[in-house]
């Protein structure tokens, strides 16, 4: 007989249950049913309440210092995250007693996101500058730059630079082939019977 795949179902408390310290009596409307609720409820329930209350020291702690915590981060986070995080978090960590918690975080944060920013632009940049398409090239980014203005300090003014003037259909999407010094060979023989 084949077996038959039956996993357990999810469980976000990974099989350990959970204890209900509030008991059955989180809703109001069984609290206030008559002849449901009597006074050693009332006295769980107050003590319930009374355990829910934070301390000072409890308020004061902020969720920031939460990720200090190596067990909590362990928890969290794989072995390569906390890896790559290790730079920024010991930048946070030094910038903390001078400019408090949220905005030694924040400063963090836009320092490592300006640094994807910048190494963005760069490979964009080079791709652009060296990778763009010529008459050699199918792929890569083609861009067309706009004719300048002509301004009075030139000697066509009023009328038009002729240096980027076109005269003939060659010159239209030229892709630099006017400035090739290679000598070009076709690729196919002229005469098949030779």
């Amino acid at each position: 007989m084949a077996r038959v795949y039956d996993p357990k179902p999810a469980d976000q408390f990974h099989g350990k249950g959970t204890l209900n310290t509030e008991g059955p009596f989180t809703d109001v409307r069984r609290r206030v049913q008559p002849g449901l609720f009597n006074d050693i409820d009332r006295q769980w329930r107050q003590k319930w309440l009374k355990a829910q209350e934070l301390t000072a020291r409890e308020k004061a702690y902020h969720f920031f210092y939460l990720w200090d915590n190596p067990e909590f981060r362990k928890a969290r986070l794989n072995p390569l995250r906390r890896l790559w995080q290790a730079p920024g978090e010991a930048f946070e960590r030094a910038l903390r007693p001078a400019m408090g918690l949220r905005w030694a975080f924040t400063a963090k944060y836009m320092v490592s996101k300006a640094m994807w920013a910048t190494v963005g632009i760069w490979a964009v940049t080079y791709y652009g500058l060296f990778c763009s398409a010529d008459w050699t090239t199918q792929g890569g980014w083609r861009y067309h730059i706009s004719k300048p203005a002509t301004y009075p300090h030139e000697e066509s003014w009023p009328k038009k630079n002729p240096k980027f003037e076109r005269t003939q259909a060659s010159d239209y999407f030229d892709n630099g082939f006017k400035k090739n010094t290679v000598e070009l060979k076709t690729s196919t023989p002229l005469q098949y019977h030779s």
